[in-house]
């Protein structure tokens, strides 16, 4: 955890407050992956946090966004007073999970595909 002392809030402010938008999202639309992505906040030029979802420990299984720090601010504002998730990033998160749903399905059909490379019984 990296505590932002400038701005107030921490890496793990920003995640859960884009875990509540994962979790919106999975309420309305299922997720076709089994389990809860992990959440990675990193900080970048300044004014800005790389939120990264992954799937277990795959480098494959990831997709990047980025937040600005009045959005990440607001995100948090909105995720510490248990309001639900901040609409402002919600739309941002719902294409990062699609993408790594797709990832994944690419991911496992790979591995499946090679499993099924070996020998064969007639």
């Amino acid at each position: 955890m990296t505590y932002y002392a400038s701005y107030g809030f921490s890496s793990y402010d920003v995640a859960g407050a884009v875990a509540e938008a994962v979790l919106h999202d999975i309420r309305v639309n299922c997720l076709g992956i089994q389990g809860f992505p992990q959440i990675q906040i990193s900080r970048s030029d300044g004014f800005k946090f790389d939120v990264a979802l992954g799937w277990h420990d795959s480098a494959k299984s990831s997709v990047r966004f980025s937040l600005t720090l009045s959005e990440a601010q607001s995100a948090v504002k909105k995720f510490r007073a248990k309001a639900g998730y901040d609409p402002a990033i919600f739309d941002r998160v719902q294409e990062a999970l699609a993408k790594l749903e797709g990832a994944v399905s690419e991911e496992f059909r790979a591995r499946i595909t090679s499993a099924s490379d070996g020998p064969r019984l007639a």
